[in-house]
C-alpha cells in the first residue's frame, strides 16, 4: 500500500486514530500513531515499515483557505532493527514508571516559507511524549489528547514558549507536569 503523508494526515485528523494495534507488513507498510491539532496547526505522527527498519515519522500540517490542510515539513528517526511489526515501538511504554511521561524529540518548521527573515516568522513546534501505563490523558492549553495503548503521543503549537503539559490518570487526577523542550 502506497503511503502519501499529506492524504494520510488529513485522514488521521478528520478521523482521528484507529481502536487497533499497530501492525506492520509488506501489505501495510504505515500505520497512524498519534495527532495532536491546535486551531490552524496540526502534527501527524506514523510508523512506516523501511527496508531492515521502521520509521517514526512526524508531519507539520496548516490549514489551508479551502478548508484543506498543507504540509509543512516532516521530521522522523529510523529503528534499525528488523521490526516491522512495530512490536519495539509498543514495548517502549513498558520500560518507563507507569506514572511517568518522556519527552521525546521534536521539530519546527517555519509557518510563513515566503518571509526573507526566518527568525521573524513564525514556527510551528512538536514534541514526542511517550505515557507510562498509568497516564490516560494529557491536557495541553486546555485541550485533552488520550493516551492510545501504546503510550505514543504527538504535541503541537505555535508560540514561542512550549504550552504547559499535564498528565492524568485514568480517575482524572493530575500525576506529572510535563516541560517541553524550548523551540526557536
Amino acid at each position: 500500500m502506497a503511503y502519501d503523508p499529506l492524504a494520510e494526515s488529513v485522514r488521521l485528523i478528520a478521523d482521528g486514530l484507529p481502536d487497533r494495534p499497530v501492525r506492520l507488513s509488506r501489505r501495510h507498510r504505515f500505520a497512524p500513531v498519534a495527532v495532536d491539532v491546535d486551531g490552524d496547526i496540526a502534527a501527524a505522527r506514523f510508523l512506516r515499515r523501511g527496508a531492515g527498519c521502521f520509521w517514526d515519522e512526524t508531519h507539520l500540517l496548516v490549514a489551508d483557505a479551502p478548508g484543506g490542510w498543507r504540509r509543512l515539513g516532516s521530521g522522523g528517526s529510523s529503528h534499525g532493527t528488523e521490526d516491522h511489526a512495530g512490536t519495539e515501538f509498543e514495548r517502549a511504554r513498558q520500560g518507563i514508571a507507569p506514572h511517568d511521561v518522556v519527552v521525546g524529540g521534536g521539530a519546527g518548521a517555519l509557518r510563513d516559507s515566503d518571509r526573507l527573515l526566518p527568525w521573524r516568522g513564525r514556527w510551528v513546534q512538536t514534541a514526542s511524549l511517550l505515557a507510562g501505563s498509568g497516564i490516560a490523558r494529557v491536557t495541553v492549553k486546555g485541550r485533552e489528547l488520550h493516551v492510545p495503548y501504546h503510550g505514543h503521543l504527538v504535541v503541537v503549537w505555535q508560540t514561542r514558549r512550549p504550552p504547559s503539559v499535564a498528565a492524568h490518570d485514568a480517575a482524572g487526577r493530575p500525576v506529572r507536569a510535563v516541560t517541553l523542550p524550548r523551540g526557536r
